[in-house]
């Protein structure tokens, strides 16, 4: 087999691989909140603004869709603003954080810097350190930060309180819409921060954050089946298979469609590898316009 060959095939599956999300009718009631939400906190710093956490059971794609969301959030902000801020720096609207079992003030602060690159993001107290991550999201003029795996939090410990509680201060202090994931952050004590039955009519975490939850595809209801069997006739109608290959002779062979798109959210996993343009073959075939894009052939 020859190498071009092999790096063909290297591509084709790097590129089913991250063919996704199809988005699920529950998805899109998801992704609309959520945009309400992101374009209502538009206040200044000293205004208070709401965040937004996603809470549902395990494998439900919590963190794909907050990823997928984040990624176009990313994209819409760059082709409206450009890649740099009048200031100069690289526009960075999307920061993406995931949360350990040890997270303490520090490490979370530690963590934003390093998200952006800071060179000081070992060094320093939890002071220092937020002051760099707030330089950070104001000259990369950051609009969302979604923080995952927000369950690893335990509430009932002294340093899960003081997180929770320095997200309260800093969704008040940052220009920025803060999204929430994690598994049963109700249930956890999250949004009640840590208080009591009694006590946590007081709580301000529930009156100020907006819970949406991610149901499952039920594919027994009729909705359910109407919308599998449109997945189906969208994957049938639009996959196409190429009829030459890379090192046929005298024919041009087709090329798959990777192209590299902004960087939206660097994590460790992907961080060098090329996005795909987000397809829903959910969505009525209308005919190509501004503002829709349709899968690639």
């Amino acid at each position: 087999m020859s190498t071009e060959r092999l790096r063909y095939e290297e591509a084709r599956s790097v590129w089913h691989a991250n063919i996704g999300p199809i988005l699920t009718p529950q998805m899109q009631a998801v992704l609309a909140e959520l945009d309400d939400i992101v374009e209502t906190n538009r206040q200044d710093g000293d205004k208070v603004k709401g965040a937004a956490v996603l809470t549902a059971y395990p494998g439900l794609g919590k963190t794909t869709l907050a990823v997928a969301y984040g990624a176009e959030f990313h994209r819409r902000q760059a082709d409206l603003y450009g890649a740099r801020t009048p200031g100069g720096d690289e526009r960075i609207p999307v920061a993406y954080i995931g949360l350990t079992s040890n997270t303490t003030i520090r490490s979370l602060n530690s963590m934003l810097c390093r998200f952006y690159g800071h060179p000081g993001a070992e060094r320093g107290n939890a002071t220092q350190l937020g002051n760099r991550a707030a330089d950070c999201v104001l000259s990369c003029l950051t609009k969302l930060v979604i923080v995952d795996d927000v369950h690893f939090l335990d509430m009932n410990r002294r340093d899960g309180r003081e997180v929770a509680n320095h997200f309260k201060w800093l969704s008040n202090q940052f220009p920025v819409t803060f999204l929430f994931v994690g598994v049963g952050l109700r249930e956890r004590g999250l949004l009640t921060e840590g208080l009591t039955a009694g006590d946590s009519a007081m709580a301000q975490t529930a009156r100020r954050w907006t819970t949406l939850s991610l149901a499952p595809f039920e594919i027994q209801t009729d909705e359910g089946r109407r919308t599998w069997r449109r997945l189906l006739l969208a994957i049938e109608r639009d996959l196409v298979l190429a009829d030459t290959r890379p090192g046929d002779a005298g024919r041009r062979p087709r090329r798959l469609p990777l192209r590299p798109h902004n960087r939206a959210l660097r994590l460790p996993h992907d961080s060098h590898r090329s996005r795909l343009p987000a397809c829903n073959p959910i969505r009525d075939r209308a005919p190509h316009r501004r503002g829709v894009r349709r899968c690639p052939q």
